[in-house]
Order: C-alpha cells, then sequence, then structure tokens
C-alpha cells in the first residue's frame, strides 16, 4: 500500500487466511515463529487492542476523563447552591423540625432526600441530551461512540455522590454559618 516505505518501517501487517484454517491457531504458530517484538493478533484482538488506546492513550479518553472532573466539579457547584439555598429559604420549617425535637441526622436525610431527587431528575435530560450528542458525533466523525450500560450506570453513579456529597457540604456549610 505504501511503497515508499521500506520493510523495516512496517508497522502493521494483514494476513489473508484461506478457507478452512482456524485464525487462533495460526496466530500462535505465527507467534512462535517470530521475534518478541512482534504482536500476532487476529482481527478482534486487533479492534481491542485499538479501542483500548484510543479509550485510555489517546485524545479521545483524555478529553472525556477531563470532562467527567470539570463536569463533577461544576455539578457540585450548582447543586451546592440549590441546596444551600434551599435550606437558608426553608429555615423556619427546619427550625420548627429542631424544636419538635428532630434530630441533625433526620434533617440531613431531608437534604439527602432532596439532593437524590436532583440527581435523578437532573440525569433524566442529561441522558437523553447525551444520547442525542452520541448519535451527532458519531454522524459527524464516524469514531466509534456510544452511550453504554456501563457508562450510563457509571455517570448515574457520579452523579448521586455529587449530590449527595453536595448536600453534606451545604448543610455543613449551614450549620457553620449559623452558629
Amino acid at each position: 500500500m505504501f511503497p515508499e516505505r521500506q520493510p523495516n518501517q512496517i508497522e502493521v501487517g494483514l494476513i489473508k487466511l484461506k478457507p478452512g484454517f482456524e485464525p487462533s491457531k495460526v496466530q500462535a504458530q505465527l507467534a512462535k515463529q517470530l521475534s518478541t517484538d512482534v504482536r500476532v493478533l487476529t482481527p478482534l484482538g486487533f479492534a481491542g487492542v485499538e479501542k483500548y488506546y484510543w479509550e485510555s492513550q489517546g485524545t479521545i479518553g483524555f478529553i472525556f476523563g477531563l470532562g467527567v472532573i470539570v463536569g463533577f466539579i461544576v455539578g457540585i457547584v450548582i447543586v451546592y447552591q440549590i441546596l444551600y439555598s434551599d435550606v437558608s429559604n426553608h429555615l423556619p420549617e427546619y427550625a420548627t423540625l429542631k424544636a419538635m425535637g428532630y434530630s441533625d441526622g433526620y434533617l440531613l436525610s431531608v437534604l439527602f432526600q432532596e439532593a437524590l431527587l436532583l440527581a435523578a431528575l437532573g440525569y433524566v435530560p442529561g441522558f437523553l441530551i447525551a444520547i442525542a450528542l452520541y448519535q451527532v458525533t458519531y454522524a459527524a466523525t464516524l469514531l466509534p461512540i456510544a452511550m453504554t450500560l456501563a457508562r450510563a450506570m457509571t455517570v448515574f453513579i457520579i452523579t448521586i455522590v455529587m449530590c449527595t456529597f453536595s448536600g453534606a457540604v451545604a448543610m455543613y456549610n449551614f450549620a457553620s454559618d449559623s452558629r
């Protein structure tokens, strides 16, 4: 394919097998005969190596990881502001509950319930927007990206952690400010 390249510059080679040959057996046989600096892969193995590279070592993995970190930090700040404002706006109700004998743990659980509600209500539209963006990105670039169940669950768990953490910080800061 590239006549200007010398044999010592070859990075990837392809062997097409005749019908009746088992790819895994040919792979094992070639791996024994070739030097250790040559990796012999089946098409599925090669696809796995490439996928791993682009997800973890390449630009896509880095950008996705950076986006997760930035989104997590921004999410904490936004949810914190919402919850802190809600506690401030409902201070008389919290004071009444406290005067009636409800514990700090109970009030914290109310705030955590609100945080979990925010997580669930925020996740649904975000998930739908993400699916649409994945489709648009795939159509424009033909990059092999899609919303997987594992990715969706990971983001949901991160969202719950983010909102719960924000609730705890909001309650702590409010308790500190009111003393």
